[in-house]
């Protein structure tokens, strides 16, 4: 998908009919804090800042501070050292898969590790569709060019948007 389509699937959804390209679509679903309608609305907010800027020179890291809302700034881990890095990295392969796993869902990401995997050329997901339903679940719809495919930059947006609890679920995988 290119930018002009994901925007107008941001702010519009998918035209009736429409069919996604690549391996089909998988669905995220956010769930509590504040999930809902204040989730959709700020990761869009987030996403079109994105896209805006999407073109042929790519913003630095300092650059995007700027750019992006300073409530997703705010949410983003602190920037580490190499040292401190290494450290984090000894002290995660010590855990069990169950605490490693726990420790991923929990940890913040730095702007600097969330903005490269946004990068055109590490993107594979694309913003398709999404709604908010009756319980306040918000349901985004991504567009992947394979399976799997790393979500995880997305995970942190909905987090970071306000949502506590992540799901994915398989949708129209080709």
């Amino acid at each position: 998908m290119i930018g002009p389509e994901e925007r107008r699937h941001l702010t519009d959804g998918p035209r009736p009919g429409e069919v996604a390209a690549g391996a089909g679509t998988v669905g995220v679903l956010a769930r509590g804090g504040a999930a809902g309608g204040g989730v959709l609305d700020r990761s869009r907010a987030v996403l079109l800042a994105v896209l805006e800027h999407s073109g042929s020179t790519w913003p630095t890291v300092e650059e995007w501070r700027s750019i992006l809302p300073p409530w997703f700034v705010g949410a983003c881990g602190p920037e580490l050292s190499r040292a401190e890095a290494e450290h984090w990295l000894a002290w995660w392969r010590s855990l069990g898969p169950a605490d490693r796993a726990r420790t991923e869902a929990e940890r913040r990401w730095t702007l600097a590790d969330w903005i490269y995997w946004l990068m055109p050329s590490e993107r594979q997901w694309f913003w398709w569709d999404a709604e908010v339903g009756r319980d306040g679940t918000l349901r985004v719809t991504v567009e992947v060019a394979g399976w799997p495919t790393p979500l995880g930059a997305l995970d942190w947006l909905l987090r970071a948007a306000g949502a506590t609890e992540i799901v994915h679920e398989e949708n129209s995988l080709r």
